[in-house]
């Protein structure tokens, strides 16, 4: 006797099966009687079913997991570019050698946050450009005015570059619109010996020097830090610092998107 082709049971079918056996509670006997087939290959096919939707599930929490995971390695990057921005001398370098640089690019190629880190490196290196020519020009300054010898090393008599040291943050204190040094109460006087006198100002060594030019000194430093916040350079590097600033700003306000989004458009070659 020839033997009848089993039908072939397709996957949409056996889904079909387990759907109505959960959902509508038919049996396998039930569902083998209305369509015509084999009461265990019902069973055995809605056990197929109940297997690969179990597989797939797995592998949807897999890549659920995979990708949460892969968006908190972009926050945490982020978090670094917004420790970063709020830094003076932090370089790029570092983080653009994190796998997760190349990452965040692709997600976001167009972002106006890769053009704002470029101004900020320009704008920083600005700076750094004109601290440089600001310390020549108060070291030629306070050659100029100084009644006493400069630039000496540590225990020698006269004027250290502490007082530059001094002097530029003074300067830079006050473009940035933030307080100065506080030119009443920061000398501090220490006896070398019965003839001379160490003096500091707040964190800065001034030198050592005769008992009776400690007043002559006093009255040079804050003239100096009078006449420098005058300069027109001030203004110039104020509004160098303002750019800065803003720049600072929109950077922030970029990255605090990303953060608090918890999820980047776009994908990358490390996405799962």
């Amino acid at each position: 006797m020839r033997r009848t082709k089993k039908p072939t049971v397709r996957p949409q079918l056996r889904r079909d099966w387990l759907r109505r056996q959960e959902e509508e509670g038919l049996s396998a006997p039930k569902i083998a009687t209305v369509d015509g087939f084999d009461v265990r290959t019902v069973r055995n096919n809605i056990e197929i079913a109940r297997e690969e939707r179990e597989r797939r599930e797995a592998r949807s929490v897999v890549l659920r997991n995979a990708m949460e995971k892969h968006y908190d390695d972009l926050g945490i990057f982020a978090r670094k570019l917004d420790s970063h921005i709020t830094g003076e001398t932090s370089s790029l370098l570092l983080l653009k050698e994190d796998p997760m640089w190349t990452a965040l690019r692709e997600h976001m190629p167009r972002s106006s946050l890769w053009r704002n880190l470029g101004r900020q490196e320009i704008l920083r290196e600005e700076v750094r450009e004109v601290e440089k020519g600001l310390r020549r020009q108060l070291d030629s300054l306070v050659r100029n005015r100084a009644q006493l010898p400069f630039s000496v090393t540590h225990g020698e008599l006269g004027l250290n570059t502490g007082i530059i040291d001094l002097l530029s943050s003074h300067f830079m204190f006050t473009a940035r619109g933030e307080p100065g040094l506080d030119k009443r109460a920061d000398f501090r006087l220490n006896a070398v010996d019965d003839e001379t006198t160490s003096m500091e100002y707040g964190d800065f060594s001034i030198g050592k020097v005769p008992n009776e030019r400690v007043d002559d000194v006093k009255h040079l430093v804050i003239d100096l830090m009078n006449d420098v916040t005058s300069w027109e350079e001030h203004g110039a590097i104020g509004n160098l610092f303002a750019r800065l600033d803003r720049v600072k700003r929109e950077l922030h306000d970029e990255l605090l998107v990303i953060i608090l989004r918890r999820v980047v458009p776009g994908r990358c070659r490390y996405c799962p």
